[in-house]
């Protein structure tokens, strides 16, 4: 059947279509499962993708998309040797099924960096695309969809329960069905972004929830078709994947209210490096007053320049500030310290804290400060040299050169001091007083709450390790041990 759902939080522009396929037979769609965010409120936003989403619930996906996109994703990365390009494709995904509901001409790329040519990708999805989607068929090549005014229509400002966007997490650092990678169990980031959230019962950085990227565990079944003409699309087979929240600007609406965030996903190992660390390459600009980030517009690249390096700009105030009190005027220093503290204590050395690759840094307009958010939390939890247990608090170890932010922070005897305590607290709130409790608690429930489940639903080579729980037990009581001595011993 065929349903046309309308809601007053709507605009007129944003009505759309929704199919119920009979043949998925695992629920009924939602009314607000479509629809734009852009009137929403960020409690609504946040109400309805707690609800819907990051609900505690295992999820079914369907993907239903031509054999020569899937195989053209896959060549496009070996193609590009593995690494990211500056021109990744958007595929066109003909079905995207989210729980019953149906939605179509939905827009997937590869995502990742060291996980671009592993034999299970991962993808960033789409709802709201209309421009620059590939599609091809049989051996012709790439071609844009052309989507006509009433398609359009429907996709435009488009959402899956408030989101914009998701990613199909199923990292190189993450996964460990046969064939991959074999380092974990798809349970290092579910647990690291839970830990991460953990922080705020400290001290409270946001309006609702918390400063950290969210997940849910879902199965994903592909279904390709030898062609458009193709219906029945037989060529099918599931893999476990995690559901995550992407940054965007909905992310910040339903954290801070804020509908134009300024925000930079840093990379490349070297952001907060040295004099440097601040510079386009290394921060990433993707959102400047809300807007996307052009390299290529110069009244964008004024403002970025002024928000780095102006009279009241980042590196600016950071490099006059003498004291706890001026950095305190230039950072939410609640922020860093409790990113820090997340840091620190699952092992996120993949990071701006250690090997200056990763996570958020966001300025926070109403109050002036810059305040700093985790990502990519899938290499952590392991013995990896970097992130042994025996590192120190400050991570100072990790860094391979001078960091631009923290070396500063851990040098001010008054901020060291604060960090200590706060990184005390924080331990308090996911350990008991013998190295166990929540976050253990935490990993036994990916393992048996939910990986556990999803390996019944899949064939022997999709399923998961769950022996592996046992390195993810030993790190954390080894880290545990380690951080309790360092900050005893100071």
């Amino acid at each position: 059947m065929r349903l046309v759902l309308h809601s007053a939080v709507f605009s007129i522009a944003a009505l759309f279509t929704i199919t119920v396929c009979e043949s998925y037979a695992f629920g009924q769609p939602a009314t607000e499962a479509a629809g734009s965010g852009h009137e929403m409120s960020g409690q609504d936003l946040w109400n309805l993708t707690e609800s819907k989403v990051f609900n505690g619930q295992i999820h079914k996906i369907f993907i239903k998309m031509n054999q020569a996109v899937w195989n053209q994703l896959h060549d496009d990365e070996k193609n590009h040797n593995c690494e990211k390009s500056d021109d990744v494709k958007w595929g066109h995904a003909r079905e995207f099924v989210f729980d019953g509901i149906v939605m179509e001409n939905v827009a997937m790329r590869v995502r990742g960096n060291t996980s671009r040519c592993i034999p299970r990708l991962q993808f960033s999805v789409a709802f709201d695309k209309t421009r620059n989607v590939q599609t091809k068929q049989g051996s012709e090549g790439w071609r844009e969809v052309q989507y006509n005014d009433a398609t359009k229509a429907v996709i435009q400002d488009r959402t899956l329960n408030g989101l914009q966007e998701l990613s199909l997490r199923r990292s190189f650092n993450d996964s460990s069905s046969q064939n991959d990678s074999g380092n974990g169990m798809l349970a290092r980031e579910f647990v690291a972004t839970w830990a991460a959230a953990g922080a705020e019962k400290v001290a409270k950085t946001t309006v609702r929830g918390a400063p950290v990227y969210r997940t849910a565990y879902t199965t994903v079944e592909f279904q390709l078709c030898a062609n458009d003409a193709d219906r029945t699309c037989e060529n099918r087979f599931s893999r476990a994947y995690l559901i995550a929240e992407t940054f965007d600007n909905n992310f910040f609406k339903m954290r801070y209210d804020d509908s134009k965030p300024t925000v930079f996903s840093m990379a490349h190992g070297c952001a907060l490096k040295d004099d440097k660390g601040l510079e386009p390459r290394c921060t990433e600009p993707e959102y400047l007053k809300g807007k996307k980030y052009d390299k290529d517009d110069a009244e964008q690249n004024s403002q970025l320049a002024a928000f780095i390096t102006g009279p009241k700009g980042l590196k600016t105030q950071i490099d006059a500030a003498k004291t706890a009190a001026e950095l305190g005027k230039v950072l939410d220093l609640d922020s860093i310290m409790n990113y820090a503290a997340v840091a620190t204590t699952v092992g996120h050395w993949d990071s701006a804290y250690g090997n200056f690759n990763n996570d958020i840094l966001y300025f926070h307009a109403p109050s002036g400060k810059w305040k700093l958010l985790t990502w990519d939390l899938d290499n952590t939890f392991d013995f990896d040299s970097p992130g042994k247990p025996s590192r120190s608090y400050s991570y100072r170890e990790v860094a391979n050169a001078p960091r631009l932010l923290f070396d500063k922070l851990f040098a001010n005897p008054e901020l060291d001091g604060q960090f200590k305590k706060r990184l005390a607290d924080y331990l308090g709130t996911i350990y008991d007083a013998n190295g166990n409790g929540p976050l253990n608690d935490k990993i036994i429930e990916a393992r048996d709450g939910y990986i556990k489940k999803i390996n019944d639903q899949l064939v022997n080579g999709e399923r998961q390790d769950l022996q592996r729980a046992q390195e993810m037990f030993d790190y954390t009581k080894d880290r545990f041990k380690a951080l309790k001595t360092q900050l005893q011993a100071n």
